[in-house]
């Protein structure tokens, strides 16, 4: 048996992703609007209008963002669970074969 019949799976990959996605999501949640605080600075109400549009489509496209992120966390979850309870149930199958006399 070679290399190529076998499913390797990198725990660390999938666990350090996990994390990072968490991260992510908790950086994006955690960003506020600022767009009231700056609209005196631009000076001239066509500006500040259009940097207030620009602010309000970046929270929109921020939440969905973190949608995504989130659900792709999710996803590697459930992916590391699922992994676990494959090996697991693979572990048991042998042990009882192996206590079974290989039958």
């Amino acid at each position: 048996m070679g290399g190529h019949d076998r499913l390797v799976v990198d725990y660390t990959l999938l666990g350090s992703s996990k994390s990072n996605l968490r991260e992510i999501n908790k950086a994006l949640k955690d960003i506020d609007s600022h767009g009231k605080d700056i609209r005196d600075i631009w000076g001239h109400d066509s500006i500040a209008d259009k940097m207030g549009e620009f602010v309000t489509n970046w929270d929109n496209y921020r939440r969905e963002l973190v949608d995504n992120v989130e659900d792709l966390g999710n996803h590697v979850e459930g992916a590391l669970k699922s992994f676990d309870k494959r090996d697991l149930d693979l572990k048991n199958a042998i042990e009882k074969k192996e206590k079974d006399g290989g039958k």
